[in-house]
C-alpha cells in the first residue's frame, strides 16, 4: 500500500499553491523596482532568498508526504517509511524557520530605507538582530534536538533527546509574531510626523501596516506546534502573507503606471525630472533639497529680510505625495522657501 494519502495530497496542494503567491508577488515586486522605481535594495534580495527557501520548503514537505505524512503510523505500517517521513519533515521545519526569519529581516530592511529617527532606526537593529540569532538557534535545535540527530527522526536509534522542542518553537513563534506587530506599527510613528493630509498618512501607514496579517498567521501557527499538518500549512501561509504584506507597498507604481499609463497625469511618474526622495522625512526635519540635489537646509540668511520663492519637488506636480520614491514610488508634492538678501552695488 502506497504511504501516500491521508492529509498529504491537500498538504501539498496548499503549499504549492503559497509558492505561486509568493512568486507572483516576488517576479511583481522586481519589476517594479528594477524597472518603473530603479531601486534595487537589500530587501529586495532578502525576498529572492525567501522565495528560494519557500521552495526547498515546499519540496521537503512534498517529499515527506510520499513517505507518509499527513496520515497515521498505523495506516502506514513500515517503520522505516514512516522514519523517513519524519526526517524530511525536520528538514521543512529548518527551511521554514528560515523563510519566516528571513521575510522578517526583508520588511526590517525596507522599513531602514524610509525611517531617518535614530532610536526607531537602533529599534529595528536590534529586532534584525534578535531575529537573526533566534532563526539560526531554532534551525539548527530542530535538528539536533537529539543525538545523535538520526533519533530526531529514527526513534529505534539509541541515544538521547535532550531538548524539548515545542518550548523552543513556542518561544520563536513568539518572537516571529512581536516582530510582525512592531514592524506594523512602526510606520504610524514615521508618517504620522510628515506634513501631509491627515487622509494620505492613513492610507500609507496602513499600506505599510499589513504585516499584522502575518502576525495573526504567526499566532495561529505558534498555537499549532503540535499538530505537525496545521503547523507546517501555517507556516507556510505565514511566510507567503509576510512577503505580499510588504510587497503592496512597493507595487503601487506598478497598479499606477497600468491604470494611468506611463505618463498618466492622474498617476506616478517615471520621469527622471522628478525629484527623487528615497526615504521618508520629517515635514520638520528632512533635508531641503532642490530638484539638482543641492542641500539648501545649511544655507542661512545673511539678514532677517528676505524674499521667498517656491519651487516645486516635482516638475509635473502630480496630485501624489512623494515620501517614498525610492523604496515605493509613493509621491509628496511640497515647496521649499529659498532666502536671499538684496545685493547692492555701487554705481
Amino acid at each position: 500500500m502506497s504511504a501516500y494519502g491521508g492529509l498529504g495530497p491537500m498538504t501539498n496542494a496548499i503549499h504549492w499553491v503559497m509558492v505561486v503567491i509568493f512568486t507572483v508577488f516576488v517576479g511583481l515586486r522586481l519589476y517594479t523596482r528594477k524597472y518603473i522605481l530603479n531601486s534595487i535594495g537589500v530587501d529586495d534580495y532578502l525576498v529572492i532568498l525567501a522565495l528560494a527557501l519557500q521552495i526547498l520548503y515546499t519540496c521537503f514537505v512534498t517529499v515527506a508526504s510520499l513517505y507518509g505524512l499527513g496520515r497515521l503510523f498505523a495506516d502506514v505500517g513500515d517503520p522505516i517509511t514512516y522514519s523517513m517521513a519524519v526526517k524530511y519533515e525536520v528538514f521543512s521545519q529548518v527551511a521554514g524557520i528560515m523563510v519566516i526569519g528571513v521575510g522578517k529581516l526583508a520588511v526590517g530592511m525596507f522599513l531602514l530605507r524610509i525611517v531617518r529617527n535614530k532610536i526607531q532606526i537602533w529599534f529595528i537593529w536590534g529586532c534584525l538582530a534578535t531575529t537573526v540569532f533566534i532563526t539560526l538557534f531554532a534551525s539548527i535545535c530542530v535538528v539536533i534536538q537529539c543525538l545523535p540527530v538520526q533519533k530526531t527522526w529514527n526513534p529505534t536509534v539509541e541515544g538521547n533527546c535532550w531538548l524539548d522542542f515545542s518550548k523552543v518553537g513556542f518561544t520563536v513563534g513568539s518572537w516571529f509574531v512581536a516582530a510582525d506587530f512592531s514592524f506594523a506599527i512602526l510606520p504610524w510613528f514615521v508618517v504620522w510626523d510628515l506634513n501631509m493630509k491627515r487622509k494620505e498618512k492613513i492610507t500609507i501607514a496602513c499600506a505599510l501596516s499589513l504585516g499584522v496579517f502575518a502576525g495573526v498567521c504567526g499566532i495561529v501557527r505558534t498555537v499549532a506546534l503540535d499538530d505537525t499538518v496545521p503547523m507546517l500549512i501555517w507556516s507556510s501561509t505565514e511566510s507567503c502573507v509576510t512577503i505580499m504584506c510588504s510587497s503592496i507597498a512597493v507595487l503601487r507604481p506598478l497598479y499606477v503606471r497600468i491604470k494611468y499609463g506611463k505618463d498618466g497625469k492622474s498617476g506616478y511618474s517615471g520621469s527622471d525630472n522628478s525629484y527623487k526622495l528615497p526615504m521618508y522625512g520629517s515635514g520638520r526635519n528632512a533635508p531641503r533639497l532642490s530638484t539638482s540635489g543641492l542641500d539648501f537646509s545649511t544655507v542661512e540668511p545673511k539678514s532677517p529680510s528676505h524674499h521667498a520663492a517656491s519651487v516645486p519637488f516635482t516638475t509635473r506636480n502630480t496630485s501624489d505625495e512623494t515620501i517614498l520614491r525610492g523604496a515605493a514610488g509613493i509621491e509628496r508634492t511640497d515647496e521649499i522657501s529659498v532666502s536671499y538678501e538684496a545685493m547692492g552695488r555701487k554705481v
